[in-house]
């Protein structure tokens, strides 16, 4: 008898895995541009990054939904994967992923940082969402070249 040794997905296999669980089972959409343009009304933008450098990545992208359940028909919900993550935290003055940026009529409203005591994220999820659109901190825009060729 021989036995085969296979090798096991990647993190960046298992997190593209996790952002399509995110779009098929909750109603996620991806970004595919470094400078999207989110829709009126609340977002929040799941900022993602290789889960080998973060394991709470691939937390988040589980946590995220279900914390967003209670008003899901009132946000819409968006997962940057790590192609255009990096551009949206710079954009956006986060330093590092996972991050949940939140979105008023595309106007920042507040950043959740890393993974949370689930009670925690619920409270800050609810003050966020009722919050009044704030000063966005200082970041930078980049310019993202990808197969499909500039995204502006």
């Amino acid at each position: 008898m021989s036995l085969q040794l296979v090798a096991g997905p990647t993190s960046l296999e298992k997190l593209e895995t996790a952002i399509g669980r995110m779009q098929q089972k909750h109603g996620f959409s991806r970004v595919d541009c470094s400078q999207p343009e989110f829709p009126a009304g609340l977002t929040a933008l799941l900022l993602t990054e290789d889960p080998q450098r973060n394991l709470e990545v691939l937390d988040a992208c589980v946590i995220l939904p279900e914390a967003l359940k209670p008003v899901a028909g009132q946000i819409a919900r968006w997962v940057a994967g790590p192609d255009f993550a990096p551009a949206l935290m710079a954009q956006y003055g986060v330093p590092r992923a996972p991050a949940v940026v939140f979105l008023r009529d595309g106007q920042f409203v507040g950043v959740l940082n890393g993974i949370r005591d689930w009670g925690d994220y619920q409270n800050e999820v609810a003050r966020l969402l009722n919050g009044p659109v704030q000063a966005k901190p200082i970041g930078i825009a980049i310019r993202v070249e990808t197969s499909q060729g500039a995204c502006a």
